[in-house]
């Protein structure tokens, strides 16, 4: 495993790894709404089913 100089992290062993990549943080924010807008869309899918199999 490669360690990153300064860091403490060995790229390689989870999610600390991802940051040690040096990724902005613009990508770290449109990832986390990515992954929010994905989520809420799932679960409004998944509430709109059940309601329509309740009736």
């Amino acid at each position: 495993m490669y360690k990153v100089p300064g860091s403490g992290v060995a790229v390689g062993t989870g999610i600390g790894s991802l940051a040690a990549t040096g990724a902005g943080v613009t990508w770290w924010v449109v990832a986390g709404a990515v992954l929010l807008a994905t989520g809420l869309l799932l679960t409004h899918a998944v509430r709109r089913r059940r309601a329509t199999a309740d009736e």
